[in-house]
């Protein structure tokens, strides 16, 4: 109610209150990204609901980039064999560090794409951002160098993935929801007003199977 008289002090205030975090801040998604490591496997045949990897704790594949599980360094043990749907309740890298190096940069970010990641989500709030999906191409844009190995880091959600909290939620619920992308609207309805309809963004064609491994 005293928006208009505090616009002054709000604007100057260091914890930014008039910044909408939710649709204009743009973040490392980190493990919350192994979800579409998940289901890009599984998609493509690199890995089925029951396949087991075995955490060993540092990942050696690549002689010179050995990147290790969180669990193996803060706790120097390791999550043993884990098929998809406990590597992401426990969140094992090693787990992800393999399928997303067998399935690729360019299909993971074709899925990050298909989930609603790098794009803006439409929702009825100015300065909304569409994010990035870390990629050769955008790193060679702001000058840096795309090795081999980035796409491991790539598959856990770091390297330059960034994306909005809504994001995030939106490729969430296309996920337990079968697949289906619905347009994001902040309200249903206003009171007087007709609901918001439905709006369709389209169907992410994904086997039943593979949703039910994530979704468990």
């Amino acid at each position: 109610s005293t928006f208009l008289q505090n616009y002054t002090e709000l604007a100057n205030d260091p914890l930014n209150p008039l910044f909408n975090r939710a649709t204009q801040g743009v973040y490392p998604p980190g493990s919350t990204f192994k979800m579409v490591t998940a289901i890009a496997g599984l998609q493509e045949g690199v890995i089925t609901p029951t396949d087991e990897i075995l955490d060993t704790g540092r990942y050696t594949y690549y002689k010179d980039y050995q990147p290790q599980c969180w669990y193996y360094r803060q706790y120097g043990r390791t999550h043993g064999k884990e098929n998809v749907s406990e590597a992401i309740r426990d969140s094992c890298n090693i787990f992800f560090y393999d399928a997303g190096r067998r399935v690729g940069i360019a299909t993971l970010g074709q899925y990050a794409h298909l989930l609603g990641l790098g794009a803006k989500t439409g929702i009825e709030l100015a300065g909304e951002q569409a994010g990035v999906v870390a990629g050769p191409e955008y790193t060679a844009s702001v000058g840096g160098t795309w090795y081999e190995g980035s796409v491991l880091s790539a598959a856990i959600g770091q390297e330059n993935n960034r994306f909005t909290p809504l994001q995030l939620a939106h490729m969430t619920a296309t996920l337990v929801g079968d697949g289906n992308r619905w347009q994001v609207h902040l309200l249903h309805q206003v009171e007087g007003v007709d609901p918001q309809p439905r709006v369709s963004l389209g169907q992410v064609n994904l086997s039943q199977e593979n949703v039910a491994a994530i979704q468990e």
